[in-house]
Formats: structure tokens, C-alpha cells, sequence
């Protein structure tokens, strides 16, 4: 049952990877923040099931964390408070799951992705990707999270063909 437990785990990395892959072929920002909150719900079951835990306490603040931003997205007020509450509240569920080492990788790298959260320019956004993955891809490695390395070598991907594909000078 155990062993089950973790393919089927390892397969919902497979569902995420393919929703993360939309996420940033998004246009806007609502609809990539909202694509973002259902990967890092199937992440964080991902992570849970193959024994992941600093990855899965990650994930699931995550999930508040972006359907903050996405009920937030247009409003006035906690531009700046938001950002900082979530990246300290993940700092510190980051040390109280700490599982080794490389669990540092995953809560900088999505401390980090949580302040970039906040920029209110989808370009932006992609381009913060090209910084926070290669951090998570790294405690993906030590996990063995087969779901979370492609996701996270297909972000960084994707995030590229999205600031190529939406660049204002692109020649038509």
C-alpha cells in the first residue's frame, strides 16, 4: 500500500506539471494566479504522498497564499503587507518542517516567488520564475520528486516562451 501511495503521488506531479504548463501560457494575471492555486493544491498532495513534508507545508500555504492574490487582484490596500506576511509565515513553517539541509531550497525559493507574487505585471511575474525554480528544483533533486523536477525545468520553460510570447515589441 505504501509503495502505492508514493507512484500514485508521483503521478499527480504529472497532473501538475501539465496544469503549471497552462498556468503560464495565461494572459492575464487572475488567470495565471488561479491556474497557479489548483498546481500547488495537486503539489501539495503530491509532496504528501511521497513523504515531502517541508514541500507539502509549502504547497498548501501556497494555495492561500495565491487565492489571496487572486481575490486581491485589483483592490487597493496590502500591496505591501501581504507579500511580507506570507513570505515570513513560510519562512517559519520552512524551519518548523525542516527535513534536511536542502529543505532551505524550497522555502527561499518560494519566500521568494511569494514577494514576486505581488508585482501586478504578468511579465514580471514570469520572469521571477527564472529565479525562484532553479532554488525549488534543487530540493526536488534531494526528494526525488520526479513531478517537481519537470515541473519546475517546465516552468522555466514555459515562463520563457511567455515573456517571448508577450513582449510588446514582438514584430507581427
Amino acid at each position: 500500500m505504501e509503495q502505492f501511495v508514493y507512484i500514485f503521488g508521483q503521478c499527480l506531479g504529472g497532473v501538475a506539471i501539465a496544469l503549471g504548463f497552462l498556468s503560464y501560457q495565461m494572459k492575464t494575471q487572475k488567470q495565471i494566479l488561479l491556474l497557479q492555486a489548483i498546481t500547488t493544491a495537486v503539489f501539495g498532495v503530491h509532496y504528501l504522498m511521497i513523504g515531502a513534508m517541508t514541500g507539502m507545508a509549502m504547497n498548501i500555504l501556497g494555495i492561500a497564499r495565491t487565492l489571496t492574490y487572486y481575490f486581491r487582484y485589483g483592490k487597493k490596500g496590502g500591496e505591501k503587507i501581504i507579500p511580507v506576511v506570507y513570505a515570513v509565515v513560510l519562512g517559519a513553517v520552512g524551519i518548523l518542517t525542516w527535513e534536511a539541509w536542502y529543505s532551505v531550497f524550497v522555502f527561499s525559493g518560494l519566500v521568494i516567488h511569494t514577494l514576486c507574487l505581488a508585482f501586478r505585471n504578468p511579465q514580471k511575474m514570469r520572469k521571477s520564475i527564472l529565479v525562484t525554480s532553479p532554488l525549488v528544483l534543487i530540493y526536488d533533486v534531494f526528494t526525488l520528486s520526479i513531478g517537481g523536477i519537470v515541473y519546475e525545468t517546465v516552468a522555466i520553460v514555459s515562463s520563457i516562451i511567455g515573456i517571448v510570447r508577450y513582449r510588446k515589441d514582438l514584430v507581427k
